[in-house]
């Protein structure tokens, strides 16, 4: 594997795991008031379309990340809903 392909997958990863905290905080505490919807709205589109997109072009880093963003930003979309 090379250098470009290692930085990719790093990238990935650091990306992914900055929704982590929120998921945590939001499992915990069910508050989503200071959450914006439309934002989680357009995160999971635009994670949608990036997976499709890394799957089509067989682009591994950034499937990588969005196995891991698409559920946790569906899973705030979806608390947001729910306990508004």
């Amino acid at each position: 594997m090379d250098f470009v392909s290692i930085l990719g997958k790093i990238a990935a990863l650091s990306s992914a795991i900055v929704f982590i905290p929120q998921v945590i905080k939001t499992i915990k505490t069910k508050d989503t008031k200071s959450i914006s919807l439309g934002m989680y709205i357009i995160v999971v589109l635009s994670n949608s379309i990036w997976t499709a997109y890394a799957f089509l072009v067989h682009e591994t880093a950034i499937l990588l990340a969005q196995v891991f963003l698409l559920p946790m930003s569906t899973l705030i979309l979806i608390y947001k809903i729910k306990y508004k």
